[in-house]
């Protein structure tokens, strides 16, 4: 057993290294600096944000609505900014960025007033990417079911025939992409995958005007290059009677006559 003596000397010393320890980890802790909780007040960093929006200072929106939307995550105004730095995105041209924010706000207030809005705008984020036909068409795809969802989920929305408007154009546009490819392959002497194309652009794309006219005549063209003569004339004769002002009707009836 310690002796008494060298047990009341020794304590005091344990004790002070003990202190000092825990001085030492308190000290370093603090040198690492600490997550302070937002103290502004909400009100105060929205109005800021909407002023620099308003003074199109659009970076400086961007930060504070996010700021908002991190320290005071349940605020009406947090809400608001969710909304707001999707326009924020948007008028920076990061449509990326923007789509994202307006596909959150949407799933997380899919009954807010403005939800119809942040739908119309995902549409128009994702149209802002739309690529010409030779390159890969995922973002019309993208705006595509994006204007589709809105008109299903909002029937009496007056973003309805703009929506519409959109949504005629990237069908047109995933046509236009599909005649491309076809196309190519024809003009690679691959006949048959044209042929396949050509079909699936009349049964995908039907009622898009300029695509079934075309489609039609090449079909004819290909079924020629495959010694199909008569499946041939059957496109061409379904071309000039359906599409008699297309510029291809022209083409057709002089096939059928020689």
């Amino acid at each position: 057993m310690m002796n008494k003596n060298i047990a009341s000397i020794l304590w005091p010393m344990c004790l002070t290294v003990l202190l000092l320890s825990a001085g030492v980890v308190f000290t370093g802790c603090a040198s690492t600096g600490e997550i302070k909780a937002e103290k502004t007040d909400p009100k105060e960093l929205y109005d800021k944000a909407t002023l620099a929006y308003l003074e199109d200072d659009l970076p400086e929106a961007e930060r504070l609505f996010a700021r908002l939307m991190e320290g005071h995550p349940l605020s009406a105004y947090a809400v608001e900014a969710e909304l707001l730095i999707g326009d924020v995105c948007y008028g920076q041209q990061k449509y990326d960025d923007a789509a994202s924010y307006y596909t959150n706000f949407i799933a997380m207030h899919p009954s807010h007033p403005r939800s119809v809005y942040a739908a119309f705008q995902k549409g128009m984020s994702h149209l802002k990417g739309v690529l010409t036909i030779d390159r890969d068409q995922a973002a019309t795809r993208k705006a595509l079911f994006a204007f589709e969802d809105l008109l299903k989920a909002h029937p009496e929305s007056p973003y309805n025939a703009k929506a519409r408007e959109m949504s005629l154009y990237l069908k047109k546009r995933l046509a236009d992409r599909e005649l491309y490819v076809a196309d190519f392959y024809f003009r690679g002497d691959n006949y048959k995958g044209a042929l396949a194309r050509y079909r699936d652009v009349l049964k995908d794309y039907e009622g898009i005007p300029g695509v079934a006219d075309k489609a039609l005549y090449y079909i004819g063209e290909t079924y020629t290059k495959l010694g199909e003569t008569a499946l041939a004339r059957d496109a061409w004769t379904t071309l000039v009677k359906n599409f008699p002002d297309s510029p291809f009707a022209e083409d057709a009836n002089d096939r059928l006559k020689g």
